[in-house]
């Protein structure tokens, strides 16, 4: 099987070449932070690296970048395991390095976002980056691109994953499956008005209720369990994956075919 392009394991005049071919940089962002008793603290940034150097591997004029291993995690805090940053410190993380591939020639670059909080700030760089640099990057938002296939085969109800849940656990044990301990697993399923205090507040994953409220993870999910981790599988966790990654490849190749530079005003 091939491997992926990684930047870390390439040459400066590899790399100078990479970006003058028009090479597109996938750039992994997730979070450390805790998934219950059951599941590993890098859980958000194992699937992101995952589905980037697949998609990697497949497109083949593709580099995967050093990971941004950290986010912002802050709902986690009373838990040990999180590893989190400040607002502006993620901000401007991510606003170095983007910039950084871009001053060495880079024009195709794309956020593999892997933890749900890091989404709006990873959004507000894209955006940002366009009107700083006139260059058109991108944000997937890996989890996302398999929602559809979680939903054809997920066998819990709606409030069976938010954290920690069925799909994270299923993913992780189609990954990392030495990593996962079943025997923790635990079922606490999300009820908005028990655990956020209102009817309109999340109630899965792919269903965040029509208002976002502020709440405390550990307060409303003392095991750090949002979801029922109890029916997750490995198959689950395969078949969204290899949707994760399709739909992910396809993307970067829409995205890698098509003009990148906006010349400035």
């Amino acid at each position: 099987m091939l491997a992926p392009r990684r930047w870390a394991e390439l040459t400066a005049p590899e790399l100078g070449e990479s970006a003058a071919r028009g090479d597109v940089v996938l750039l992994p962002v997730g979070a450390v932070e805790q998934h219950g008793a059951h599941l590993p603290v890098d859980t958000d940034i194992r699937l992101a690296v995952a589905a980037a150097e697949a998609v990697a591997t497949r497109l083949g004029r593709a580099i995967v970048a050093p990971p941004v291993w950290w986010g912002l995690s802050d709902y986690h805090r009373g838990f040990p395991g999180f590893l989190t940053l400040r607002l502006e410190t993620f901000v401007n993380l991510l606003r170095d390095l983007v910039g950084s591939m871009v001053d060495q020639g880079f024009r195709r670059i794309v956020l593999f976002v892997g933890h749900a909080s890091n989404k709006p700030i990873a959004q507000a760089v894209v955006s940002e980056t366009m009107h700083a640099h006139g260059v058109a990057i991108a944000q997937i938002n890996v989890i996302n691109q398999g929602a559809e296939a979680f939903a054809a085969v997920r066998r819990s109800e709606t409030g069976g994953d938010f954290h920690a849940g069925e799909l994270e656990t299923a993913l992780t044990m189609h990954l990392a499956p030495d990593l996962v301990h079943t025997d923790r697993a635990v079922s606490r399923p999300v009820d908005p008005v028990a655990h956020f205090g209102h009817s309109a507040g999340t109630r899965d994953m792919f269903s965040p209720g029509s208002a976002v409220l502020g709440f405390d993870l550990r307060r409303s999910f003392p095991e750090g369990v949002a979801g029922d981790a109890t029916v997750a599988t490995a198959d689950t966790g395969r078949a969204v994956f290899t949707a994760i990654v399709d739909r992910a490849a396809a993307i970067v190749a829409e995205y890698h075919a098509t003009p990148s530079h906006v010349p400035p005003q």
